[in-house]
């Protein structure tokens, strides 16, 4: 990379960290996070944990985040807080992988502090509904934790000499993947055992494979087989063997196809600056683009299949799009590793590097401002609705229904949007974390 290029890289880097930095802000709790934050106001986190393994589903690691750190909503600053670490660990995490992946394959390259928020950056645009798997809490300690466990666990497998503090990461990564997000688990499962049968390793070599695969498939099970799983099963329909790949199928068309526009082509627009990285240098008659473009494209649809079609069978019903964040994983590594073969492969001028890269920068900043708006103004408008809730909570005596604006778009930020129905449970978590005798309706 040369210097004349790296204006571009550092302002792209300032406006992704304020970009990011900004969502955390601007974050609210919504959904399922006020049934949570009324039940910390009667029971401990022990008691939370018991629920939840038990009576709703068997995810340890992620029941034991959300139980433990719950409590901590009486500080003003915790979601800002819990927000701003969750992308401080997402970062080192890509940067940890980077590195370790640079030293395995013997290849030097500089700025990986950048490369790795431009990962990060992708990564985000091929998450399907970030605001569900990275921003939303409840939601974010299976999906986002579970992301972040995997990026440490691949940054292990990358490091050739590994010491005690690699096989404790390599354990606690496991745990945390395994006891939170089974259909991840199933994947990296098979991944890694068809490693092990294809590169036949050493006893010594195979040992990080051998731990990984058991925790993470004991982990599986006790998800599985738990009390809360089985209540849970119980309440979902079972589906034909036709309509559940009827289901697989249309939700894995839906993922790779219907959203191209809003995810894998603005993470393309972002992984320019790989295409110039000048990483590694290699044979250009082994690089074959188009039939490299096939290959990813064949394996990203065949993991997306299994990731829609593991979360199909026990949901009886189609996937949420929160469910494919491993999914998401693979297709960024893919997406990089192409981008900086062919831009080993084929010769651009420095002249069109910068008009990319300009481009590419202003669509960034064009990005950046647009949503932040969107955000504040979605932040101003609920902030605004608690207040009135509040209010209503020390002066209305009445019964009768209370209704209220809709509020704004949230762009990337998980709403706390109710609905018209008094009954449904968007509704009834709200009202009980106000402690109202009025029902709360959406006004039409």
């Amino acid at each position: 990379m040369t210097f004349s290029l790296r204006p571009y890289f550092y302002i792209q880097t300032l406006f992704w960290l304020f970009f990011f930095v900004s969502i955390a802000y601007f974050n609210r709790f919504a959904a399922d996070d006020f049934y949570f934050l009324s039940e910390i106001k009667t029971k401990n986190s022990f008691d939370i944990f018991h629920n939840l393994q038990f009576g709703w589903h068997g995810r340890f690691s992620s029941n034991f985040l959300l139980a433990y750190l719950i409590p901590l909503n009486h500080y003003s600053y915790f979601l800002l807080s819990y927000n701003l670490v969750s992308f401080g660990l997402l970062l080192l995490a890509i940067f940890r992988l980077l590195k370790n992946a640079v030293h395995y394959f013997s290849v030097e390259t500089k700025n990986l502090f950048f490369y790795a928020l431009i990962l990060m950056s992708i990564l985000f645009f091929c998450t399907l509904s970030p605001n569900d798997s990275w921003f939303w809490f409840t939601g974010s300690v299976v999906y986002f934790y579970s992301t972040i466990a995997l990026l440490l666990l691949l940054s292990v497998f990358f490091k050739k000499e590994k010491n005690s503090w690699d096989y404790l990461l390599l354990i606690v990564s496991s745990i945390l993947i395994g006891g939170s997000n089974e259909t991840m688990t199933i994947i990296v499962v098979l991944f890694l055992i068809g490693i092990v049968l294809k590169e036949k390793p050493t006893f010594r070599a195979s040992l990080p494979f051998i731990i990984a695969i058991t925790l993470l498939s004991i982990g599986f099970l006790i998800i599985y087989f738990s009390e809360g799983t089985k209540l849970r099963d119980n309440i979902t329909p079972d589906l034909s063997w036709q309509n559940i790949i009827l289901y697989t199928g249309y939700a894995t068309v839906k993922t790779l196809f219907f959203q191209f526009h809003k995810t894998f082509l603005p993470a393309l627009f972002l992984g320019i600056p790989f295409l110039f990285s000048t990483i590694i240098k290699t044979n250009k008659n082994n690089f074959q683009p188009i039939k490299e473009l096939l290959y990813a494209c064949i394996i990203i649809g065949i993991v997306v299949f299994i990731n829609h079609l593991i979360a199909v069978i026990p949901l009886g019903a189609l996937s949420p799009e929160r469910i494919t964040t491993v999914s998401s994983v693979l297709i960024v590594i893919l997406l990089i590793r192409y981008l900086v073969l062919l831009g080993s492969k084929i010769h651009i001028s420095e002249r069109l590097k910068k008009v990319i890269l300009a481009t590419n920068t202003i669509g960034v900043m064009v990005f950046v401002v647009a949503t932040f708006q969107i955000h504040k103004n979605y932040a101003t408008a609920y902030d605004n609705r608690m207040e009135k809730l509040e209010k209503i909570k020390t002066t209305i005596k009445h019964q009768n229904p209370v209704y209220l604006q809709p509020l704004p778009a949230s762009g990337y930020l998980p709403s706390a949007e109710i609905t018209t129905d008094s009954t449904h449970f968007l509704n009834v978590d709200l009202k009980r974390y106000f402690e109202l005798n009025n029902v709360l309706i959406l006004e039409k």
